[in-house]
């Protein structure tokens, strides 16, 4: 794998974190395990682990998001991957 920001071919295993925001919440989800370049640290997820982190931000955010709230008020979630 080749890292698309600084060109980098040397990946380590790693975890990242991945801010989602929709409407006036913030979800963290953390510990998502992840190739990190590197040289610059940029993280990548495997297709399938992206797919994961997705369905958990749709069943952690299904009904915390209400698009009535102004958004300078923000509900902050956080959510372990693993």
């Amino acid at each position: 794998m080749k890292c698309l920001i600084c060109k980098n071919e040397k990946m380590r295993k790693g975890t990242t974190l991945l801010p989602i925001e929709r409407g006036n919440a913030i979800l963290l989800i953390t510990d998502i395990p992840a190739q990190i370049c590197t040289n610059c640290g940029e993280p990548y997820l495997k297709e399938d682990i992206a797919r994961e982190v997705q369905q958990l931000a749709n069943q952690r955010l299904a009904g915390e998001v209400s698009y009535e709230n102004e958004l300078g008020e923000r509900d902050i979630l956080v959510e372990a991957f693993a």
